[in-house]
């Protein structure tokens, strides 16, 4: 090519403006979207902890009945012995042959165990599971009724509730504005 031919040809590119104008709107479009995207990860968490725990709840029912023999949840900082009421630490479900809702670890089988749930997260009993929900072999709950609570930062708007009924039988509930109360 001739050099006066490409001295005229024009340099594609984005000028200054454009991409500062560019820069601009993708700020704008994080500014809304990552708190949504926030709210959606804290409903999420909350949602995949109380379906965990759910589950364990009905695991620990099904193998009382399945076993003829007392079942028990209590929450777990160990994986292997009960420890306190905070079911946000993890929590196992085990045969509770001696009914005194304490894993013996010598004499008492662990079925399962869950892990931690993520930080900012509280789990708590009230009623039959403060400290733990005792399956009968009949798939009754050994107690009155109770309710597990799960709360994101202590706050009502992001809680979910379980309400278990003295059949054993576990519902979502809405939480109310002292469920999450500290």
């Amino acid at each position: 090519m001739n050099p006066v031919a490409l001295r005229h040809k024009r340099l594609a590119g984005f000028t200054i403006v454009e991409l500062m104008l560019t820069i601009a709107v993708a700020a704008v479009i994080l500014s809304i979207g990552v708190p949504s995207f926030q709210n959606l990860i804290e409903r999420n968490q909350l949602t995949s902890g109380i379906n965990q725990f759910i589950s364990s709840m009905s695991l620990a029912r099904s193998e009382a009945i399945k076993r003829n023999q007392r079942v028990s949840i209590c929450p777990s900082r160990n994986s292997e012995t009960c420890s306190g009421n905070q079911y946000e630490n993890g929590w196992i479900v085990f045969v509770d042959r001696n009914s005194n809702g304490s894993r013996q670890t010598d004499t008492e089988e662990l079925i399962w165990v869950s892990g931690q749930l993520p930080a900012n997260m509280t789990m708590r009993g009230d009623g039959c599971c403060s400290s733990n929900i005792p399956y009968l072999a009949s798939g009754q709950i050994s107690g009155i009724a109770g309710n597990i609570h799960l709360c994101k930062e202590n706050n009502a708007n992001k809680s979910r509730k379980i309400s278990i009924n003295t059949f054993g039988r576990a519902r979502l509930d809405d939480a109310g504005s002292d469920d999450c109360a500290t």
